[in-house]
């Protein structure tokens, strides 16, 4: 320790700790600083709470747009990395990746996150696949 400075261990065995950072935001009208992650875009200020227990944290988006023969590209779905420091559920404490499809919301654990886009792989395979079917079917 120096100066009343404690020096984190470096090397393979030094602990991952995630990067936070002081914040304000607006709860019950009044302002207070919170610990935020370092990867959530949400304006706390701007998207005021009425208790600390409502403050959550949220990442940028990631957009599937469906295209559509005629018209405009759509959103499908979008995900986020998501936590909720104060959860009634243990799991919500930590980071999470919450998907929804416009209906309704699905949170998920980093394996499970992990599951699921081996799965839209697999689903994009199959989606090449009949595309390439297609495209011999409009060559005939």
């Amino acid at each position: 320790m120096t100066h009343g400075v404690m020096h984190a261990a470096v090397g393979a065995n030094a602990p991952t700790v995630p990067s936070i950072r002081i914040v304000p935001a607006t709860v019950s009208g009044t302002r207070v600083y919170i610990e935020c992650p370092a990867w959530c875009t949400v304006d706390h200020v701007a998207s005021p709470e009425g208790f600390l227990e409502d403050v959550w944290h949220g990442g940028d988006y990631a957009n599937l747009n469906v295209p559509r023969i005629g018209r405009d590209d759509e959103l499908f779905s979008f995900a986020r990395l998501g936590v909720d420091p104060v959860s009634s559920d243990p799991a919500r404490r930590n980071a999470f990746v919450f998907v929804d499809d416009g209906s309704e919301g699905y949170e998920m654990s980093p394996g499970q996150a992990d599951r699921f886009a081996d799965n839209l792989e697999m689903f994009a395979a199959q989606i090449r696949a009949m595309a390439a079917t297609a495209k011999a079917e409009v060559a005939a």
